[in-house]
């Protein structure tokens, strides 16, 4: 039987006990509040554009392109492009982690260091590293990557630390970075924003700027082809343009001329329209993504935040007493009279 009224007895009587473990809790709160490295949060918007399934915004060109002899009619249907739900998985992944080591960043007091250097001296507090950890497997990186446990230890803290996000109805990116430096933080956000936005330009694109690489590349060869037909042709008009002259030889020389110029006149002109086709789909295959919210400074903390640790602390050394006073002198069993 649950005995209520010995229970306030009980705490009443023991009050002091009680405050006194609760004072114990909220001074090592306050230690911990004002001891405790402090944490910066920097974040930054980025609205990707919205693809469309038709044209987009090269409509207007349809008509244009149409009288050049251009077919636009399948641009716009991209069907390889990287789902916009899929942007954050870019920023938590180990090649971004493995570039972000390599940047250089600004700290608070306007001095450059590596990021790996930020993170050993200031996240890390200069600890000392166990050679073997900074040993990696002796096998040759071919297509997969090879990391030392002190690098795969550091990605997995970091992946705590920057976070990325999409609101799947407006499609806004939200980037946020914590770390020990304000500027720092916004350093490495505005990293991540680049990174993602090159990252997935460069996946939209690759295959179509490949392409318009290699016919620009025959449409000169094309060229020179064509130019040197036309002028072999002229020549030899030039030269047999007398009506006196009339040979046999020379009438099959000029066919071959002209077969060779028409060949080479159709060649290069079906490669002009091809490039000119690519280039358009290009264009329109390039995302545009608009910085909503570049990544600022913060001027305030994020953690520690004292009035959490020591409301936190006061509930957990209230119960603590609590307890405390439940066992001494078997108390408890006054109020479950068991005795």
């Amino acid at each position: 039987m649950f005995n209520v009224g010995a229970l306030f007895t009980i705490i009443w009587k023991e009050i002091l006990l009680i405050l006194f473990v609760m004072g114990l809790f909220i001074l090592g709160g306050l230690y911990y509040s004002f001891t405790a490295r402090e944490e910066f949060v920097s974040s930054g918007k980025i609205l990707p554009e919205i693809q469309g399934k038709g044209m987009g915004g090269l409509g207007q060109f349809a008509g244009l392109a149409s009288l050049a002899g251009v077919d636009i009619g399948g641009v716009g249907n991209s069907t390889d492009a990287i789902r916009p739900d899929l942007y954050p998985d870019v920023i938590k992944s180990t090649p971004f982690f493995l570039e972000l080591f390599k940047i250089k960043v600004r700290t608070k007091a306007n001095k450059e260091i590596m990021f790996e250097q930020f993170y050993q001296e200031v996240i890390e507090e200069n600890a000392p590293i166990k050679s073997r950890l900074r040993e990696k497997p002796p096998v040759k990186e071919d297509g997969i990557l090879v990391l030392s446990a002190l690098n795969e230890k550091r990605i997995k803290k970091l992946r705590t630390r920057i976070l990325a996000s999409i609101d799947k109805k407006s499609g806004l990116i939200t980037i946020e970075t914590k770390m020990p430096d304000p500027v720092v933080a916004a350093d490495v956000t505005k990293f991540a924003m680049r990174y993602l936005t090159d990252y997935v330009t460069a996946y939209r694109i690759g295959k179509l700027k490949r392409e318009v690489d290699f016919l620009s590349e025959r449409v000169a060869i094309s060229r020179g082809k064509f130019y040197s037909n036309q002028e072999r042709k002229a020549q030899y008009s030039d030269q047999f343009q007398a009506p006196t002259i009339k040979l046999q030889s020379a009438d099959v020389q000029r066919e071959r001329l002209e077969s060779e110029y028409r060949l080479s006149s159709s060649f290069y002109n079906e490669l002009l329209k091809k490039l000119e086709e690519a280039k358009i789909r290009l264009r329109q295959e390039t995302p545009v993504f608009k910085i909503l919210e570049p990544p600022s400074v913060p001027n305030l903390k994020s953690e520690p935040k004292r009035f959490i640790v020591l409301l936190f602390s006061s509930i957990v050394g209230a119960f603590v007493g609590f307890i405390v006073i439940l066992f001494k002198k078997g108390n408890f069993r006054k109020i479950l009279v068991l005795n």
